[in-house]
């Protein structure tokens, strides 16, 4: 388990936040992590994990996907030989989202990233999300889910090589809103195929990993599974590290990383919060997470990254920018209290 990077309380908000302009991120200094926008019908976490899966249409005005079964059925076979023979090329995306995420490169390049984040919707969140002709979710089918898997893998595989063509090490995350849906009788997976499923896809993506929740994390199942980083909704579940600090203490001690998603992406709970209080609530839980752990607060702040508490995609993008623009001066003012140095810090964009 290792990064390309330090976390060092470093600014990484969840998908959908805006890029700084060109002249902003010319003015800025180099950022050594950069988050891919993901605010376009073609590069949402949705659409660069399914896009070009066989049968599937994408209804970006309603956020959901559709697939014909027999025409999905009949590419299982060819989706699993690829994944046994780890044909990257087989996750390539059709030709417009392939230019979508070019241009999104492009326009982090002026920042000079030593690494690049990228969020693609994991293989539950993507077999409950799809349904077919009938709104039955895949996830209902074996035979489907695992094909959505291996596919997931193979399209994370391809964003790999991109990325690291463009000259930074890639963290490939895979956002599971739904993963919660697993401790419900009416989901059609529980926690034993649901997480087996998740651990495979992860287990076959190259280079550092990631993966992003929502609700209260169970950590000692999470920190089990293959991934170097977790982000999670810390504003509302912060202390939840506290009461699983043996097993957090055994994932940072592994290298491992923690996202804490300290800034709310709800604009009413957003409102009277400011980036001192957030960060000293911040600071305040790694304290208590030291004293429960005996891990070292500086370890802690050297292992984290500070986040969102969810994704900005839903956000207008004005609404995005400015809780993009508070993760930063959250991570400045936690970075200060951590007495981190040796990273430059970022700057404020230019308006």
């Amino acid at each position: 388990m290792a990064l390309s990077f330090t976390p060092a309380c470093l600014p990484l908000p969840r998908g959908g936040a805006p890029q700084l302009s060109p002249q902003a991120a010319r003015a800025a200094a180099p950022r050594p992590i950069v988050a891919l926008a993901q605010r376009g019908p073609r590069d949402t976490a949705l659409a660069t994990s399914a896009a070009g899966f066989p049968g599937l249409v994408i209804d970006a005005a309603h956020r959901r996907a559709i697939v014909e079964r027999l025409v999905a059925e009949r590419a299982i076979d060819r989706i699993g030989l690829a994944f046994l023979r780890a044909d990257r090329s087989a996750g390539t995306p059709p030709p417009d989202h392939h230019a979508a995420l070019a241009d999104q490169l492009r326009q982090v390049e002026p920042g000079r990233p030593r690494a690049i984040k990228v969020e693609l919707l994991g293989p539950i969140s993507l077999a409950l999300r799809i349904t077919d002709e009938q709104e039955r979710p895949l996830a209902y089918d074996p035979a489907l889910r695992e094909a959505i898997g291996q596919f997931v893998a193979l399209r994370a595989q391809w964003l790999h090589d991109q990325i690291a063509a463009a000259g930074a090490s890639p963290l490939l995350c895979l956002d599971e809103p739904a993963l919660d849906a697993l401790s419900s009788p009416f989901c059609p997976l529980d926690w034993e195929s649901g997480g087996d499923l998740l651990a495979r896809t992860l287990a076959a993506m190259p280079g550092s990993k990631g993966l992003c929740i929502a609700g209260p994390p169970d950590w000692p199942a999470l920190l089990a599974l293959p991934v170097e980083v977790v982000f999670f909704d810390a504003y509302e579940y912060g202390a939840s590290v506290v009461q699983s600090a043996a097993a957090v203490a055994d994932h940072l001690g592994r290298g491992g990383a923690l996202g804490w998603g300290v800034v709310p992406n709800d604009p009413a709970a957003l409102a009277p919060e400011r980036a001192e209080t957030l960060a000293r609530r911040f600071v305040s839980t790694a304290e208590y997470l030291a004293a429960a752990s005996g891990v070292a607060m500086e370890r802690i702040g050297a292992l984290a990254l500070i986040s969102t508490s969810g994704d900005l995609g839903h956000l207008p993008p004005e609404q995005a920018g400015q809780i993009a623009a508070l993760c930063r001066e959250v991570s400045a003012v936690a970075r200060v209290m951590f007495k981190i140095d040796g990273e430059p810090r970022p700057e404020k964009e230019q308006r």
